[in-house]
Formats: C-alpha cells, structure tokens, sequence
C-alpha cells in the first residue's frame, strides 16, 4: 500500500510542509494530487483484478460496493481541491 493512502500520514506531511512555510492550499494541492494518483491507481488495480478473473472465468470473486463506491467519492474530493 503506497504510503500516501495513510490519513495518519496525509495529515503529519500536510502539517510539515505548513510548517515548513508552504500555504495551506499549496500544501494540500501538493498532497493532493499524489493522494489522487494512489487512489486511482487502487481502484484500477481492483478493477483489473476482478475483469481478469472473468475473463478466466473464475468466479469466485466478490465485489465490496461499498469500498468502490467509497474510493470513487474520494476522487471526486480529491480532484476538487487539485484543480
């Protein structure tokens, strides 16, 4: 798991680059855009998961809804305060 993904570490690298005299807006765009890069690269990574299991045709899958639908709400969060 990229490290980045860690709300623990978001927050103790948002408050060091605060610290380190970054805005706070700049701070979270620089966070942001590498949060946004693992989180889509997660969400692709499940996707291709699942589609090369079917295309194997192994079935013994499970889809958790929640988590995806989760990950996409983040994105569109996240690519708010990228922009």
């Amino acid at each position: 798991m990229d490290k980045i993904l860690d709300g623990e570490f978001r927050n103790t690298l948002y408050k060091n680059l605060v610290d380190a005299g970054y805005e706070k807006k700049e701070a979270q765009k620089i966070i942001g855009v590498k949060y946004h890069s693992a989180l889509k690269a997660e969400l692709v990574g499940i996707l291709k998961g699942n589609l090369q299991a079917i295309e194997e045709e192994v079935y013994d899958i499970t889809f958790d809804a929640d988590k995806l639908n989760g990950i996409v709400a983040e994105l569109k969060k996240v690519k708010g305060v990228i922009e």
